[in-house]
């Protein structure tokens, strides 16, 4: 699977992206997005920004407040974006693309090239089949973002770093620290 993870401020300015590869079940840690893969996903990942606002500021099924994690969110063709929430407003968006061999759309023929977004829900079948309800993939999910939090806090809690001005993080110990979240749990 390959992963697009990104940070948005409150007034949605992209602050930090990272692309990843799942390091679970004998992967590398390299993301396998096509060349037009990598320039759509900003846009799904924006247009997702939208769904979290609904949640978000629509009705509440706890009491009074919305959560931070709101487990997967959206799809688009066979993408799909997970989203948690800080209490400053800034979203942590996650755009998962499973191979297609993990969607059921088979490794051979026309179409069906790896990494490919050809198929779309079309060429679902049984089988091993990824789904992102799976309570050990919403498990996964919530870790990864529950250790980029804590992250997230020690990294803001710096004087000179402002997020309402829409600083671009640019720390290496935040970008590792990431990557080690990734790696540990996706």
């Amino acid at each position: 699977m390959s992963y697009n993870f990104t940070i948005f401020s409150p007034t949605d300015t992209p602050l930090f992206t990272h692309e990843f590869g799942t390091s679970r079940s004998g992967g590398d840690g390299i993301p396998r997005f096509t060349t037009a893969e990598r320039s759509l996903n900003p846009f799904i990942l924006h247009s997702s920004l939208d769904i979290v606002e609904e949640v978000q500021w629509g009705p509440s099924t706890t009491s009074g407040n919305a959560p931070m994690y709101l487990k997967h969110i959206d799809k688009y063709q066979n993408s799909y974006i997970s989203c948690w929430i800080t209490a400053a407003n800034v979203r942590f968006l996650l755009l998962t693309r499973p191979r297609d061999e993990a969607l059921g759309l088979g490794s051979g023929g026309a179409g069906s090239q790896r990494g490919s977004l050809a198929g779309g829900r079309a060429g679902l079948g049984g089988g091993n089949v990824y789904s992102p309800t799976n309570p050990a993939t919403e498990e996964a999910v919530k870790n990864f973002f529950v250790d980029v939090y804590e992250a997230w806090v020690k990294t803001v809690m710096n004087p000179f770093f402002d997020v309402g001005k829409g600083d671009v993080v640019r720390s290496p110990v935040f970008r590792t620290r990431v990557a080690a979240a990734a790696k540990k749990y996706l």
